[in-house]
Protein backbone atom coordinates (compact mmCIF):
# COMPACT_ATOMS: atom_id res chain seq x y z
CA UNK A 1 0.00 0.00 0.00
CA UNK A 2 2.91 2.17 1.30
CA UNK A 3 4.88 1.76 -2.78
CA UNK A 4 1.56 2.78 -4.36
CA UNK A 5 0.65 6.10 -2.93
CA UNK A 6 4.39 7.48 -3.29
CA UNK A 7 4.42 5.98 -7.01
CA UNK A 8 1.12 7.58 -7.66
CA UNK A 9 2.66 10.82 -5.81
CA UNK A 10 5.84 10.58 -8.06
CA UNK A 11 3.47 10.81 -11.05
CA UNK A 12 1.18 13.71 -9.95
CA UNK A 13 4.30 15.91 -9.56
CA UNK A 14 5.39 15.56 -12.99
CA UNK A 15 2.32 16.46 -14.37
CA UNK A 16 1.53 19.81 -15.12
CA UNK A 17 1.75 23.23 -17.15
CA UNK A 18 4.81 25.72 -17.45
CA UNK A 19 6.06 29.17 -19.45
CA UNK A 20 6.59 32.57 -19.40
CA UNK A 21 4.62 35.83 -19.42
CA UNK A 22 5.65 38.51 -21.34
CA UNK A 23 4.56 41.98 -22.38
CA UNK A 24 3.69 42.17 -26.37
CA UNK A 25 5.35 45.48 -26.72
CA UNK A 26 8.41 45.74 -24.95
CA UNK A 27 9.33 41.69 -24.57
CA UNK A 28 9.98 42.16 -21.46
CA UNK A 29 8.96 39.42 -18.60
CA UNK A 30 5.78 40.03 -16.40
CA UNK A 31 6.72 39.31 -12.70
CA UNK A 32 3.40 38.45 -10.44
CA UNK A 33 1.17 37.86 -13.19
CA UNK A 34 -1.64 35.18 -12.24
CA UNK A 35 -2.33 32.01 -13.82
CA UNK A 36 -5.23 30.12 -12.83
CA UNK A 37 -6.57 26.46 -14.12
CA UNK A 38 -10.28 27.83 -14.48
CA UNK A 39 -12.95 25.98 -12.48
CA UNK A 40 -10.44 24.82 -9.98
CA UNK A 41 -8.31 26.49 -7.13
CA UNK A 42 -5.02 25.62 -8.64
CA UNK A 43 -2.96 28.11 -9.81
CA UNK A 44 0.51 30.35 -9.59
CA UNK A 45 2.28 33.69 -10.13
CA UNK A 46 5.33 34.48 -12.33
CA UNK A 47 8.80 34.77 -10.51
CA UNK A 48 11.55 37.51 -11.23
CA UNK A 49 12.05 36.11 -14.53
CA UNK A 50 8.45 36.03 -15.66
CA UNK A 51 8.46 32.07 -15.47
CA UNK A 52 5.53 29.84 -13.73
CA UNK A 53 5.21 26.36 -12.93
CA UNK A 54 1.85 24.59 -11.94
CA UNK A 55 1.32 20.83 -10.97
CA UNK A 56 -1.81 19.62 -11.70
CA UNK A 57 -3.57 16.32 -12.90
CA UNK A 58 -3.71 15.31 -16.35
CA UNK A 59 -6.46 16.54 -18.11
CA UNK A 60 -8.31 19.38 -20.44
CA UNK A 61 -8.09 23.07 -18.58
CA UNK A 62 -8.53 26.44 -19.93
CA UNK A 63 -5.83 28.41 -18.57
CA UNK A 64 -6.60 31.86 -17.51
CA UNK A 65 -3.44 34.29 -17.40
CA UNK A 66 -4.30 37.99 -16.02
CA UNK A 67 -2.00 41.05 -15.05
CA UNK A 68 -2.64 44.68 -14.10
CA UNK A 69 -3.19 46.69 -16.79
CA UNK A 70 -3.07 44.43 -19.10
CA UNK A 71 -6.00 42.30 -21.33
CA UNK A 72 -6.84 39.02 -19.59
CA UNK A 73 -6.11 35.49 -21.87
CA UNK A 74 -7.75 32.29 -21.63
CA UNK A 75 -5.71 29.53 -23.22
CA UNK A 76 -6.98 26.03 -23.99
CA UNK A 77 -4.91 23.24 -22.89
CA UNK A 78 -4.64 19.50 -22.78
CA UNK A 79 -1.96 18.00 -19.71
CA UNK A 80 -0.72 14.31 -20.37
CA UNK A 81 0.56 12.14 -17.69
CA UNK A 82 4.11 12.25 -16.63
CA UNK A 83 4.37 15.29 -18.56
CA UNK A 84 4.72 19.18 -18.14
CA UNK A 85 3.04 21.03 -20.62
CA UNK A 86 5.39 23.94 -21.88
CA UNK A 87 2.79 26.69 -23.52
CA UNK A 88 6.46 29.00 -24.28
CA UNK A 89 6.19 32.36 -23.89
CA UNK A 90 2.97 33.83 -23.71
CA UNK A 91 2.41 37.92 -24.58
CA UNK A 92 -0.13 40.29 -22.88
CA UNK A 93 -1.67 43.20 -24.62
CA UNK A 94 -1.69 46.36 -22.41
CA UNK A 95 -4.80 47.97 -22.26
CA UNK A 96 -5.73 51.72 -22.15
CA UNK A 97 -8.30 51.95 -19.03
CA UNK A 98 -10.36 55.32 -19.89
CA UNK A 99 -11.37 57.46 -16.56
CA UNK A 100 -14.72 59.23 -15.90
CA UNK A 101 -15.03 63.16 -15.57
CA UNK A 102 -13.80 64.50 -12.20
CA UNK A 103 -15.93 66.72 -10.74
CA UNK A 104 -14.04 69.14 -8.07
CA UNK A 105 -15.99 68.77 -4.89
CA UNK A 106 -13.55 69.48 -2.62
CA UNK A 107 -15.37 67.83 0.98
CA UNK A 108 -18.66 69.10 0.55
CA UNK A 109 -21.33 68.54 2.81
CA UNK A 110 -24.16 65.89 1.98
CA UNK A 111 -27.88 66.11 3.43
CA UNK A 112 -28.51 63.45 6.02
CA UNK A 113 -24.54 62.29 6.08
CA UNK A 114 -22.45 64.78 6.96
CA UNK A 115 -23.12 66.35 10.66
CA UNK A 116 -22.42 70.25 9.66
CA UNK A 117 -24.85 72.36 9.39
CA UNK A 118 -24.88 73.74 5.71
CA UNK A 119 -26.74 75.63 3.17
CA UNK A 120 -26.35 74.86 -0.46
CA UNK A 121 -27.02 78.30 -3.03
CA UNK A 122 -27.35 76.94 -7.19
CA UNK A 123 -26.60 79.25 -10.29
CA UNK A 124 -30.67 80.62 -9.34
CA UNK A 125 -30.53 82.22 -6.56
CA UNK A 126 -27.17 83.38 -7.32
CA UNK A 127 -28.61 85.21 -10.77
CA UNK A 128 -31.42 86.26 -8.90
CA UNK A 129 -30.10 87.55 -5.75
CA UNK A 130 -26.75 88.95 -5.72
CA UNK A 131 -27.08 90.74 -9.01
CA UNK A 132 -23.57 92.79 -9.62
CA UNK A 133 -22.30 92.66 -6.11
CA UNK A 134 -19.31 91.30 -4.69
CA UNK A 135 -20.09 87.31 -4.22
CA UNK A 136 -20.33 87.16 -0.43
CA UNK A 137 -23.28 89.29 -0.67
CA UNK A 138 -25.89 86.54 -1.54
CA UNK A 139 -24.85 84.55 1.78
CA UNK A 140 -27.09 86.97 3.80
CA UNK A 141 -29.51 84.64 2.51
CA UNK A 142 -28.46 81.73 4.65
CA UNK A 143 -28.78 81.08 8.40
CA UNK A 144 -26.09 82.90 10.88
CA UNK A 145 -24.10 84.88 7.97
CA UNK A 146 -23.89 88.54 7.74
CA UNK A 147 -22.36 90.10 4.41
CA UNK A 148 -21.65 93.54 4.05
CA UNK A 149 -20.17 96.00 1.46
CA UNK A 150 -18.06 97.81 4.27
CA UNK A 151 -16.46 100.68 2.21
CA UNK A 152 -18.78 100.24 -0.22
CA UNK A 153 -16.30 99.68 -3.16
CA UNK A 154 -16.27 96.99 -5.87
CA UNK A 155 -14.19 94.18 -3.57
CA UNK A 156 -14.90 95.90 -0.05
CA UNK A 157 -17.39 92.91 1.24
CA UNK A 158 -16.87 91.23 4.04
CA UNK A 159 -18.44 88.44 5.51
CA UNK A 160 -19.31 87.03 9.29
CA UNK A 161 -19.94 83.56 9.98
CA UNK A 162 -21.72 83.32 13.80
CA UNK A 163 -20.07 85.94 14.71
CA UNK A 164 -16.44 85.19 13.21
CA UNK A 165 -15.18 87.29 10.90
CA UNK A 166 -13.89 86.54 7.49
CA UNK A 167 -10.05 85.91 9.42
CA UNK A 168 -11.96 82.73 10.88
CA UNK A 169 -13.67 81.93 7.67
CA UNK A 170 -11.83 79.76 5.03
CA UNK A 171 -13.09 80.93 1.44
CA UNK A 172 -12.36 78.37 -0.66
CA UNK A 173 -12.96 78.34 -4.71
CA UNK A 174 -13.25 74.50 -6.06
CA UNK A 175 -11.69 73.28 -2.45
CA UNK A 176 -8.71 75.86 -2.99
CA UNK A 177 -7.76 78.39 0.04
CA UNK A 178 -7.63 82.32 -0.83
CA UNK A 179 -7.90 83.19 2.59
CA UNK A 180 -3.93 85.17 2.98
CA UNK A 181 -1.62 83.19 4.45
CA UNK A 182 -0.34 85.66 6.78
CA UNK A 183 -3.51 87.08 8.14
CA UNK A 184 -6.33 85.16 6.72
CA UNK A 185 -7.70 88.09 5.31
CA UNK A 186 -9.57 87.35 1.46
CA UNK A 187 -9.43 90.47 -0.50
CA UNK A 188 -13.00 89.68 -3.04
CA UNK A 189 -11.37 92.79 -5.41
CA UNK A 190 -8.93 89.78 -6.48
CA UNK A 191 -12.17 87.51 -7.68
CA UNK A 192 -14.29 90.39 -8.91
CA UNK A 193 -16.34 89.00 -11.70
CA UNK A 194 -16.21 85.22 -9.88
CA UNK A 195 -19.72 85.26 -9.14
CA UNK A 196 -20.60 85.16 -13.34
CA UNK A 197 -18.65 81.65 -13.11
CA UNK A 198 -19.82 80.26 -10.65
CA UNK A 199 -22.24 77.38 -10.36
CA UNK A 200 -23.04 76.82 -6.53
CA UNK A 201 -21.96 77.90 -3.01
CA UNK A 202 -21.75 75.95 0.06
CA UNK A 203 -21.70 77.46 3.36
CA UNK A 204 -20.94 75.23 6.12
CA UNK A 205 -21.41 76.81 9.45
CA UNK A 206 -18.91 76.14 12.52
CA UNK A 207 -15.91 73.44 12.10
CA UNK A 208 -16.44 71.97 8.96
CA UNK A 209 -15.86 68.42 7.05
CA UNK A 210 -12.71 69.96 5.35
CA UNK A 211 -9.82 68.28 4.96
CA UNK A 212 -7.53 70.86 5.65
CA UNK A 213 -5.67 73.17 7.92
CA UNK A 214 -8.07 75.91 7.46
CA UNK A 215 -8.69 78.59 9.80
CA UNK A 216 -12.59 77.30 9.40
CA UNK A 217 -13.86 77.87 13.24
CA UNK A 218 -16.27 80.19 12.10
CA UNK A 219 -16.96 78.63 9.09
CA UNK A 220 -16.19 77.69 5.34
CA UNK A 221 -17.34 78.70 2.46
CA UNK A 222 -16.66 76.98 -0.79
CA UNK A 223 -17.35 78.61 -4.34
CA UNK A 224 -17.55 75.72 -7.06
CA UNK A 225 -17.08 77.13 -10.53
CA UNK A 226 -18.97 75.55 -13.56
CA UNK A 227 -17.70 73.31 -15.95
CA UNK A 228 -17.25 73.81 -19.53
CA UNK A 229 -21.00 73.51 -21.39
CA UNK A 230 -21.47 70.59 -23.61
CA UNK A 231 -23.77 72.29 -26.12
CA UNK A 232 -22.38 75.03 -28.07
CA UNK A 233 -23.95 78.72 -27.55
CA UNK A 234 -23.75 82.28 -26.10
CA UNK A 235 -24.91 84.77 -24.32
CA UNK A 236 -24.66 88.64 -23.33
CA UNK A 237 -25.81 90.52 -20.17
CA UNK A 238 -25.87 94.25 -19.95
CA UNK A 239 -26.53 95.80 -16.31
CA UNK A 240 -26.82 99.54 -15.04
CA UNK A 241 -27.18 101.12 -11.75
CA UNK A 242 -26.45 104.35 -9.64
CA UNK A 243 -23.44 106.04 -9.69
CA UNK A 244 -23.35 105.75 -13.63
CA UNK A 245 -22.47 101.90 -12.94
CA UNK A 246 -22.75 99.36 -16.20
CA UNK A 247 -21.62 95.96 -16.56
CA UNK A 248 -21.48 93.95 -19.38
CA UNK A 249 -20.92 90.41 -19.07
CA UNK A 250 -20.01 88.27 -22.89
CA UNK A 251 -19.79 84.29 -22.21
CA UNK A 252 -19.75 81.82 -25.22
CA UNK A 253 -19.32 78.17 -25.49
CA UNK A 254 -17.69 75.61 -27.81
CA UNK A 255 -19.89 72.50 -27.24
CA UNK A 256 -18.21 69.53 -27.46
CA UNK A 257 -15.30 68.70 -29.59
CA UNK A 258 -14.58 65.38 -31.22
CA UNK A 259 -17.16 63.78 -28.57
CA UNK A 260 -14.48 65.03 -26.39
CA UNK A 261 -13.44 68.17 -25.61
CA UNK A 262 -15.32 71.24 -24.49
CA UNK A 263 -14.31 74.96 -23.89
CA UNK A 264 -16.15 77.77 -22.13
CA UNK A 265 -14.81 81.52 -21.70
CA UNK A 266 -16.65 85.04 -21.01
CA UNK A 267 -15.32 88.04 -19.87
CA UNK A 268 -17.17 90.96 -17.80
CA UNK A 269 -16.45 94.48 -18.06
CA UNK A 270 -17.48 96.76 -14.56
CA UNK A 271 -17.16 100.51 -14.20
CA UNK A 272 -18.87 103.04 -11.97
CA UNK A 273 -17.96 106.17 -10.38
CA UNK A 274 -19.79 105.00 -6.62
CA UNK A 275 -22.49 106.00 -4.56
CA UNK A 276 -19.71 107.53 -2.05
CA UNK A 277 -16.59 109.12 -2.69
CA UNK A 278 -13.26 107.40 -3.93
CA UNK A 279 -15.47 104.02 -4.73
CA UNK A 280 -15.55 104.05 -8.21
CA UNK A 281 -15.02 100.61 -10.33
CA UNK A 282 -12.78 100.33 -13.38
CA UNK A 283 -12.33 96.13 -13.47
CA UNK A 284 -11.98 93.38 -16.26
CA UNK A 285 -12.47 89.72 -15.79
CA UNK A 286 -11.82 86.81 -17.65
CA UNK A 287 -12.63 83.34 -17.24
CA UNK A 288 -11.97 79.98 -19.12
CA UNK A 289 -13.38 76.48 -18.44
CA UNK A 290 -12.26 73.11 -20.13
CA UNK A 291 -13.58 69.92 -19.85
CA UNK A 292 -12.26 66.48 -21.73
Amino acid sequence: MTTFVLFAHAIYAQTGVKGVIKDSQTNETLIGATILLEGTSIGAATDIDGKFKIDAPAGSYKLDITYVGYDKIIIDITIEAGKYKNIGAVKLDANAIGLGGVSIIADRAKERETPVAFSNIDKKDIEEKLGSRDIPMVMNITPSVYATQQGGGAGDARINVRGFNQRNVAIMINGVPINDMENGWVYWSNWDGIADATSSIQMQRGLSAVNLATPSIGGTMNVITAPAEMKAGGSAKFEVGSGNFYKLSLSGNSGLINEKFAVSVSAVRKVGEGVIDKTWTDAWAYYIGASY
